[in-house]
Formats: structure tokens, sequence, C-alpha cells
């Protein structure tokens, strides 16, 4: 049993299935990374304004998996899937493709044709077929352990994020684990991890660890898990052990720019601003496309960046600041992240701190601890609401420098990013959850 393996570029994905007594599947990592897709209009859209109808792509070029027998001979489903799975092995992917597709055409309800044409898809950076295919095999094989995984490794670490994709891969880890064989620790593991993976995406760390520590149980030399554990923990606020985890994982791969990052964030949290400088400019080094470095913005050009953003509110906006305080501050204090149960995000952009407009003192005696708790933010990097204090005088919303320099790539980016996450904490000021601002595009 063949198996190859990727997260976000070096994730694990299976490769074979049966077909009769056989194993034919071969999975391909998926690309590291791609644009976000823009909408597509409908076909009936589509139909009725062809000048906006982007061109269709020219026809690809025959080519047959045996190309030395006669083209009205049919090969054995079980060869073409062999075929398939050998093409992989020497990377190539639009021969496994094509290899996959003829098996499919003979077999249409061939559930190796269809993942391996998935998998073959996923690694030519056909991301919207890729998901078709497995969609389909899926259909033909809904508990396929396999399929499920090769489903949710698409939707939680290829795919552009989302909370709806990251809910989607959960859901399809969750069943491939149900259906796994106990046998196979390692799929057991990889399975595991994705559960992980997707809770971490949807801001749930605590249940991420869990679930990523049975990853390790099942496989306790998976160096991916490792380096996700670490996350859970610094996404928890546990900043010593999540330090100790990502020295391990450095340990065991100098270039891992992914835990390099995280060791400069935790520095940085501390205040041992030329390690973190160290770090961060390592990690950089290592994935520049990952980890570019930040536009140099002073601390001074920021806090007036926020002012002019705050004066260029629509007048309703602003009216609802009257008596709010809006700072900036360099990184979230660590009251204000451990206050939430579980914490918030130290990668928050910013914070609203305080009772909501037209939060009544009789609604904030009935609040336990006298304090009333807003939701979750949906993913780590987002902005959240933070603890609120029962005094509406010291309504606050802080707005993060550095966090927010880590999301952009010049001036022109950050002043967009400021003037998004302060509507996101007004909203929040205005009573609205982050479930709800989510839905109207301010997550």
């Amino acid at each position: 049993m063949k198996r190859v393996v990727v997260r976000g570029g070096a994730w694990l994905l299976p490769v074979l299935a049966a077909v009769g007594a056989c194993h034919h599947r071969a999975p391909v990592a998926p690309p590291v990374s791609r644009p976000a897709d823009a909408t597509k209009p409908s076909v009936r859209a589509a139909a009725l304004d062809k000048d906006k109808d982007p061109p269709e792509p020219p026809p690809r070029p025959l080519r047959r998996c045996f190309p030395a027998q006669p083209s009205w001979v049919d090969a054995a489903v079980a060869d073409l899937l062999d075929r398939a799975s050998d093409l992989f092995d020497h990377g190539d992917y639009a021969g496994t493709l094509a290899c996959a597709e003829e098996a499919a055409r003979q077999a249409p309800r061939s559930v190796e044709a269809h993942h391996n044409r998935a998998i073959a898809l996923l690694h030519l950076d056909r991301l919207d077929e890729a998901r078709d295919a497995l969609e389909l095999a899926l259909a033909l094989a809904p508990d396929d352990a396999e399929t499920l995984e090769a489903a949710a490794d698409l939707h939680i670490n290829q795919l552009p994020p989302s909370g709806d994709g990251s809910s989607l891969g959960l859901e399809y880890a969750r069943r491939g684990s149900r259906h796994v064989s106990r046998r196979d620790s390692e799929e057991v593991a990889r399975l595991a991890l994705l559960e992980g993976q997707a809770l971490i995406d949807l801001g749930r760390p605590g249940e991420a660890l869990r679930r990523i520590d049975a990853a390790l149980a099942a496989w306790p030399k998976f160096s991916a898990a490792a380096y996700e554990r670490g996350v859970a923990l610094f996404e928890l606020c546990r900043f010593d052990e999540a330090r100790r985890t990502f020295e391990k994982v450095v340990a065991g791969t100098p270039d891992h720019a992914h835990a390099i990052y995280h060791l400069g964030l935790i520095e940085e949290r501390v205040g041992d601003d030329a390690a973190a400088a160290r770090h961060l400019a390592a990690a950089t080094a290592a994935d520049a496309k990952a980890f570019p470095a930040p536009p140099e913005i002073s601390a001074a050009d920021f806090a007036e960046r926020v002012r002019r953003a705050v004066a260029e509110l629509p007048l309703d906006f602003r009216r609802d600041l009257s008596g709010v305080k809006v700072e900036a501050a360099e990184l979230p204090d660590l009251d204000d992240l451990t206050a939430e149960k579980p914490p918030l995000s130290p990668t928050i952009l910013g914070l609203f701190r305080g009772l909501p407009l037209d939060y009544g003192d009789e609604a904030a005696a009935r609040s336990p601890s006298g304090r009333a708790r807003k939701g979750r933010p949906a993913s780590p990097s987002s902005a959240a609401a933070g603890p609120l204090q029962c005094d509406a005088g010291d309504r606050t919303i802080v707005l993060y420098r550095r966090n927010l320099l880590r999301t952009v790539r010049d001036g022109a980016e950050l002043d967009q990013a400021i003037a998004r996450t302060l509507l996101h904490e007004v909203g929040h000021l205005r009573g609205e959850d982050d479930g709800s601002l989510r839905d109207r595009g301010l997550e």
C-alpha cells in the first residue's frame, strides 16, 4: 500500500485502493497555495450574458494511457489504475489523470478511478474539478476513509480558507475517523490531525488539542502533528509549552518556517524583541511567500492612521463611538486574551471591551461575575470580541499594530485592514456576535 502525505505543502494523502483484489489508488500532494477563486456566474447567467463569461480553455491534447495499443482496444480497468499509480510515482500527474479518466470512462462507478482523478487534479492545481471528482467518489462510497481524508484535506488545507470550508472538512474527517481501519495507525493519525487542524481554524483550540494528541498517540513520530500541537497550545495562550514544542520541531527540521515563525511570535510576546526579530527574519528567509516581511509603519504613524480611519467612518458609526475610546496598541494583553474561556487568539486584530450599546444596568446585574461575554472569533486571525466590563464608561476599542501589519503588504492595505477591523469592533459595540458579523462579510 503506497502513501504520499501533504499538509499545506507537507500533508499526507493516501495512495491506493482496491478494484477486486488489487490496490490501485494513487494519492497526490495538493498544491501549496493558489489565489482565491473569483465568484463564477451560473450557467443560466453565463448564457444570458456571454460577454462576461470567461473564455473556455482550449481542448487538452489527447493522451492515452497505453499509446502503443490500437485506439479501438480498451485496456483493462485494473491495468489503467496500476499505470496511473506508476505514473504518479514518477511525478507524471497529467499521465496519472489520463489513465484515471480512461478508467472512469470504462467503469463510471469505480470509486478508485474517481479518487485517482481527484488526486491528479489536485496536484495539477485544478481544485474545482478535484472537488467535483471527490464528491462523485463519495456519492458512490460515502464511507470510504481514504476519499474522506482527501476531501477533508482539500477543504481544510487547499481551498481558500473559510469557516464553511473548515466546517465541511471537519465533518469529512470525523466521518473518515469513524470508518478507518484501526489497524492502519497512520491513517487514523492523519484523520485525527485533520480534525485538529479544522478545529484550530474554527477557533476551538481546546478540542483541537485533544484530537492532535490522539493523532500522536496513534503515530508518535508524526511530525506534522507535533507542529500542530504547538499551534493549539499557542492559541490557548500556553506559551511556555508552545515554545518547547516548536523548539523540538525546529531541532528535527531546522528550516521549518512555520515553527520558526511561531517562536518569533512567542519571543515578541515576552518582550525579547531581538530574538523575535531573528526568528521572524529566519521564517521569511525560509518561506518568503508564507511570511513576507511586514511594511515598516511606526507606532506613531499607525496611531494616526487609526485616528484618520475613525474620522472617515459613516456618521452613524461615529455617533455610536461617542464616548468610546479607540486606542492603538502593539499586541493584545494576556489578561484580555485569557479573560475568555477558551482564550482569545494571540493573533486577533482588534478587541472591544465594555458593554454593548443600550445594555441596561439590570441586565449587567444579572450577568455572572459582573461580565457579559460575546462570541468567539471565527478564525485565529480574525478580529475578536473580548471581555465586556460592566461599567459602560469603560467601553474601549483597541487595534493591534503588529498583528495588523502581518496581514498586509503596504500602507494602502493597512488602511483597509484598519477600517475593516473598526467596522468589526463597532459591530460588537452594537451587540453583534462573530456569527452575525461573519454573515455580513465582516469576519
